[in-house]
């Protein structure tokens, strides 16, 4: 007796194959987000607050030098996935060698730039002000080995590097203050941590060869625009926060930026969704029903954020700061709601670089300017001040995001694809 697939087999088929996708990099992902924080705690308790203000700053700049491991990882992905005929191991190895030479590059600049940072941010330590070239290198060799195994949809080795990535900064950037209570030996950590997942990256990609140097060119070319991009989406998702800072009284700046850890949780929650679809999205571009999913899935976790945030509000202060920060608990879900909003955009934006779309960062770019421009007439003159200030800023943040979302969205290029062709 032979067994026929029905068409509702063929069809669910696609789906629990992106279940399954999901679920392994969101677990990967959700190590990696719960260990980093682990190492927060850590230092929090282990520094005093002067020490603790400079990791703090220096994880900044590591935050905003990481866009370009960012920029590999979204080039290296959509080759790969792009790519057909021979010579995947011949691209995947001129992916790794940009990788390198733009870590090499990174960390040069970065040795340069050791006095400006610590006349900057204050640092007193040479040594930890000179160690954020080399955890930056580290992390730039990683994003290209993300893109290749992102691009092969090789999704539990992409899991294993995401979770090492956590671990080691847990583990080694954790030990290191056991060991020593220190600004310094934070910093050693966090470099010896940063190496952990390019080793195992390097281990899992051995055998890439063949890479032609005008390849490797390709890949930093398109590297460059896609790290523009996404330099543009992060100042964009971050500006809320300054602008608080510099228009809002201190009491109530504080209070925003309590309220932006919720956003900031809202906004990397649904990450994994954005990891295992863009290679599809990059395969077909201008997928119209395969973007649409997406776009409903970050929304889904959106709602169950904002509803959280709406039932849950003692405990949202709670995880916030405790009770110096309770005005903060009625509005949680306006800061839920930002970051939520600024999810779906950074879904959209990685649609766009999928597609290669150059005017993305432009169009960033202008709603940063006018989310500025309107927070200066409204906080700025005094029209709102206060908590309602702090609502009236949290809401134009997420209406700039959906604005920036919808008009991104009719910016791409369009492409109906049937029910059943959407495959993972």
């Amino acid at each position: 007796m032979t067994s026929e697939t029905t068409p509702e087999q063929q069809s669910a088929a696609p789906k629990l194959a992106f279940l399954r996708s999901a679920t392994v990099v969101a677990v990967g992902m959700a190590i990696m987000n719960v260990a980093a924080y682990g190492f927060t705690l850590i230092a929090v308790h282990r520094l005093v607050p002067a020490q603790f203000g400079a990791v703090t700053a220096l994880l900044g700049l590591l935050l905003i030098g990481n866009v370009a491991s960012l920029g590999l990882q979204a080039s290296g992905a959509r080759r790969i996935a792009t790519h057909t005929g021979p010579g995947e191991a011949a691209l995947a190895d001129s992916m790794l060698k940009a990788g390198r030479r733009a870590a090499l590059a990174l960390t040069a600049l970065s040795l340069l730039l050791t006095p400006l940072f610590m006349w900057l941010l204050h640092i007193d330590s040479l040594v930890a002000a000179l160690l954020v070239a080399p955890t930056l290198g580290c992390l730039t060799i990683m994003g290209s080995q993300l893109g290749v195994l992102q691009g092969g949809h090789n999704w539990t080795e992409l899991a294993a590097v995401y979770t090492s990535t956590g671990i080691g900064r847990l583990v080694f950037g954790g030990g290191a203050l056991f060991v020593h209570q220190s600004l310094t030996a934070a910093m050693i950590g966090l470099a010896l941590g940063a190496a952990v997942p390019a080793l195992l990256g390097g281990f899992l990609l051995r055998g890439s060869t063949g890479g032609t140097p005008e390849q490797v060119k390709e890949v930093l070319r398109e590297t460059v625009h896609g790290t523009h991009t996404l330099l543009a989406f992060f100042v964009i998702a971050n500006a809320d926060v300054l602008l608080a800072r510099g228009l809002l009284d201190e009491q109530h700046s504080g209070y925003y930026a309590a309220g932006v850890i919720v956003a900031k949780a809202c906004l990397f929650l649904p990450q994994f969704v954005i990891v295992v679809v863009f290679p599809s999205l990059a395969t077909n571009p201008g997928d119209t029903l395969r973007l649409r999913r997406a776009i409903q899935a970050v929304g889904a976790l959106g709602i169950c954020c904002v509803l959280g945030a709406l039932i849950l509000p003692d405990l949202v202060v709670k995880i916030v700061g405790g009770s110096d920060y309770a005005p903060v608990g009625p509005i949680a879900w306006l800061f839920a709601l930002a970051g939520s909003s600024y999810a779906v955009l950074q879904l959209v934006v990685y649609a766009a670089i999928a597609q290669q779309e150059k005017r993305a960062a432009l169009l960033i770019w202008v709603g940063l300017v006018s989310l500025a421009v309107a927070t200066f007439i409204i906080l700025g003159t005094d029209i709102a001040t206060g908590m309602t200030g702090v609502k009236v800023l949290v809401a134009m943040t997420s209406t700039c995001a959906l604005a920036l979302s919808a008009a991104l969205a009719s910016g791409l290029h369009r492409q109906t694809v049937p029910d059943g062709a959407a495959t993972e």
